[in-house]
């Protein structure tokens, strides 16, 4: 028998369809593959890889998604969890709900616990992000994996996650049940204000302004609820690093000329949207760049603005 790292990822080949021909997938030994021969193994580090050729990304390295994930073990975004958590009340014990751009999976194990006979899907087109996301076993299934195309079949899916980071509209409608739920999570106004003082001058105003988002979310989808969360916590010294490399927008500036001792506080501001699709399959088709909207830096912006 396959262990049990490997046996999660196959267990879910019939959900997957091949993301370079679009073929239905099966189960090898160790692997998933199509009928074309397209064969995607599964890692023994707990991940399955279907964009293999995929270049690392700039900036999201292994630092970047273990900073992300202490600060999400020490609680600093603990309301937006709950917040998350909650909007998934409705959906029944065995749903299928996947957390597309998933980052270091906080989100996604938060669903894994409280729905723990559903089948939970963490997608990032980050290799280091799912690499994060794998360590220490659990029953999500993580997938390396572009938004701009989802590699699922056809109305499989029960709910969508997409918090801090880019959509594709487009894909999630094809890979969305019917009456399928998007829980999307976009920053609001005083997120990270802290951080965005510190760095000062060394920041554009352009890396903060709201560039329609919601607005666009709202022109292709009925919204159910809308609601937000703000959240100041005191910061711990040994956390300060970690508040600065988790955050795209600190790309931009130099950690050594930050005064990390004055960053006392960190307020996370965010709104969360539930929604259903009520637009064509053809309306979202040409994106920005593949997966992204706008107000977003690149495909799969993680979770931190």
């Amino acid at each position: 028998m396959a262990r049990p790292g490997v046996q999660k990822h196959l267990d879910i080949a019939e959900l997957l369809r091949c993301p370079l021909c679009g073929a239905e997938m099966h189960a090898r030994q160790s692997s998933v593959a199509c009928e074309s021969g397209h064969d995607f193994a599964i890692s023994a580090k707990g991940f399955l890889n279907l964009t293999p050729h995929q270049k690392p990304l700039k900036g999201y390295d292994e630092t970047f998604f273990a900073s992300r994930q202490r600060i999400m073990e020490h609680g600093y975004y603990r309301e937006v969890h709950q917040a998350v958590a909650a909007s998934l009340n409705e959906l029944a014990n065995t749903a299928t709900v996947i957390d597309a751009g998933c980052g270091e999976g906080s989100y996604a194990k938060d669903v894994a616990r409280a729905l723990p006979h559903s089948t939970v899907l963490g997608l990032d087109i980050a290799k280091d992000a799912i690499r994060v996301a794998a360590r220490g076993g659990g029953p999500v299934r993580w997938l390396v994996a572009d938004l701009a195309n989802i590699p699922l079949s056809d109305s499989t899916v029960d709910a969508i996650l997409n918090v801090f980071t880019p959509a594709n509209y487009d894909e999630f409608k094809r890979v969305l049940k019917p009456g399928g739920m998007l829980v999307k999570v976009i920053p609001a106004p005083q997120h990270m204000h802290e951080l965005r003082e510190l760095a000062g001058e060394q920041l554009s105003e352009a890396d903060f302004v709201d560039h329609g988002v919601s607005e666009h979310l709202m022109r292709h989808m009925n919204v159910v609820s809308r609601a937000r969360v703000t959240q100041t916590s005191p910061v711990q010294a040994e956390d300060a690093l970690d508040l600065v490399r988790m955050s795209p927008v600190a790309f931009s500036i130099e950690e050594h000329a930050l005064d990390l001792g004055s960053l006392t506080h960190i307020t996370v501001d965010a709104e969360i949207i539930c929604a259903q699709f009520t637009f064509r399959r053809d309306c979202c088709a040409k994106s920005l760049v593949p997966g992204q909207e706008p107000g977003t830096r690149r495909s799969h912006n993680p979770k931190s603005r």
